[in-house]
């Protein structure tokens, strides 16, 4: 795929995001989604790296945010809470409804694209390995405290409105 249109649609992506990346190159790796390996089990895409770190990083801030500003102090309500904000179900209603999944693409279209063969496709609509991929985007393209703060401040809040669509 031609790398102008790719840098054109991640900074359209950076608008819904509310986050101007120094390296636009950090959310095109996070947003690509090209099958590099199949196995009869699983399937792993270009940007799992990417997402295997977001997602770490995620689990760190909303633990933290739950303990210590919302005061969740037991164990097991906070692993509770804290999976309802990051499962998978809530992940996918978020990228579906605030339209980040159409910024995914692969070597010849993005999702959005109209009229995609089959063995084409970019990704199916249950994977949202491209969330937790921008979290580490952002981290790598900032720092700890500057993603920490995204997380909150965009994020999370996000996440609590698809959580509760979620659970409809």
């Amino acid at each position: 795929m031609n790398k102008e249109i790719i840098i054109k649609e991640m900074h359209e992506l950076e608008v819904i995001l509310k986050y101007e990346f120094n390296d636009i190159e950090w959310l095109a790796k996070a947003m690509e989604s090209i099958l590099i390996k199949k196995t009869s089990s699983k399937k792993q895409y270009s940007n799992d790296s990417l997402a295997f770190v977001g997602d770490a990083i995620l689990k760190l801030v909303i633990s933290d945010k739950l303990y210590r500003n919302d005061n969740v102090i037991i164990k097991g309500e906070l692993t509770d809470a804290k999976k309802l904000l990051e499962n998978n179900t809530t992940m996918k209603n978020l990228i579906i409804g605030e339209h980040i999944i159409d910024y995914t693409y692969n070597d010849k279209h993005f999702h959005k694209d109209a009229d995609i063969p089959g063995h084409e496709r970019v990704i199916d609509n249950n994977h949202p390995a491209c969330l937790e991929a921008i979290v580490a985007a952002i981290f790598y393209d900032s720092d700890f405290y500057k993603t920490q703060e995204w997380i909150i401040r965009w994020l999370l809040p996000l996440l609590e409105k698809y959580k509760n669509k979620s659970s409809n």
